[in-house]
């Protein structure tokens, strides 16, 4: 019986708790919590960034529609910098109207590498926030 006691204690503690561990929503981080950086940064030193929130500048190339396993739309582009440094961006949850040449702010998280099934792709940004700059 105590132990039932305990349990129950337990899972009514607990379980708020563990509720707030997951993904936060997409609106509820401020622009302060990105670190600004070049695409020449991150290209150039990778695990610097490596997990964290950036915020960036670029020009689009290489615009792709395509929809997720579960049928959920998503955009993947490439971001260059002008010269021959690029990262790989993706963004979730719509097809954004995008052009080769538009230049774009995005915020979102970095990762130096990024495996997708069978495939390793290095330096890819999952974008929050994705601006069309004029």
């Amino acid at each position: 019986m105590s132990r039932v006691l305990i349990l129950s204690f337990l899972v009514v503690c607990f379980i708020p708790l563990a509720s707030s561990f997951g993904d936060e929503p997409k609106n509820s981080i401020d622009s302060y919590e990105f670190t600004e950086v070049t695409i020449t940064e991150l290209v150039s030193d990778p695990n610097q960034h490596n997990g964290q929130r950036v915020e960036l500048e670029g020009f689009v190339d290489k615009v792709e529609y395509t929809k997720s396993s579960k049928g959920e739309p998503f955009t993947l582009f490439r971001l260059n910098d002008g010269t021959d440094n690029e990262v790989r961006v993706y963004y979730e949850d719509e097809h954004l109207s995008l052009s080769k040449g538009d230049k774009v702010k995005i915020q979102g998280r970095y990762k130096k590498q990024k495996k997708y099934l069978l495939y390793k792709i290095k330096n890819v940004i999952k974008a929050r926030t994705v601006e069309k700059l004029s």
